[in-house]
């Protein structure tokens, strides 16, 4: 059985303290509070933030056009509809396109909620609903763990790294480039997974000294993967150049692999 991932604790961390915020009245209606925590949690802090930004503004356009809609029309299935293909096409307009479901949702619980309430008080209340829940997944997504999660996404990084070699190192020892061929493949896109969080990571930490050791191993092993793939397509038959051709651009492709991997043992 695997253990809790990361991403599933800070979110439930996130609907402990939005639940919490209810209970000292911060928050009027915790329910909204809690389901905004809960897709606003994301894996990397740059995630988090960039979809933080588009939460914020998307509850602000929903909350105004939810008053506007509440105070000046009929809040009926046909206002609701109507309403949330507007704001969808807003959105659109304002190329916030990130913003339009949040967006809706406000305006959804405002439309169908306000009751015989005030619409500015009921319009407002449901805004800063939304809001908090968007600041409680920020904080808890920059705040819990993060250390923790930089080494996991470092050492798992590593170990997609070196399997990658090991797997290189095979290859050139039993000159066999498609066997293992989709194994390698598959390990680069882990590799590249773990490259992409800590490229988003690192630079937002204190360890941002670690992004040139990040980059050059990377490197390395793309261009590795480049020089594979020109030896599985010989191998394959893909290239149909001549014989001698062929040879010249095996020849190329080995010494380029086997002068990367030398450079690794350094």
């Amino acid at each position: 059985m695997k253990k809790i991932g990361m991403r599933n604790i800070k979110t439930g961390i996130a609907v402990f303290l939005a639940t919490f915020a209810g209970y000292l009245g911060i928050v009027e209606t915790p329910v909204y509070t809690v389901s905004v925590c809960i897709f606003s949690i994301k894996n990397t802090i740059k995630n988090s933030l960039d979809d933080s930004f588009s939460r914020i503004i998307g509850t602000l356009v929903g909350g105004l056009v939810g008053y506007l809609c509440a105070r000046f029309l009929f809040t009926n299935i046909i206002s609701a509809t109507l309403g949330v293909i507007f704001i969808i096409h807003l959105c659109n307009e304002l190329k916030i396109y990130d913003s339009s479901a949040i967006a809706s949702v406000t305006f959804i619980s405002i439309c169908l909620g306000v009751g015989n309430n005030h619409p500015l008080t009921y319009s407002i209340m449901r805004t800063i609903d939304t809001l908090v829940g968007v600041i409680i997944a920020l904080i808890v997504n920059f705040g819990v763990s993060r250390h923790k999660y930089i080494d996991h996404l470092w050492k798992s990084f590593n170990l997609a790294y070196d399997d990658c070699i090991n797997i290189i190192n095979s290859m050139i020892e039993g000159l066999d480039f498609s066997l293992s061929y989709k194994k390698l493949n598959e390990k680069f896109d882990s590799l590249q997974e773990y490259y992409n969080h800590l490229v988003d990571e690192l630079p937002l930490s204190n360890e941002s000294y670690r992004l040139n050791t990040l980059y050059s191993r990377f490197d390395r092993c793309e261009n590795l993967i480049h020089h594979v793939h020109g030896l599985y397509l010989i191998e394959k038959k893909v290239c149909y150049s001549d014989n001698v051709l062929n040879e010249s651009i095996y020849n190329y492709h080995k010494n380029n692999i086997l002068k990367l991997l030398a450079e690794n043992k350094k």
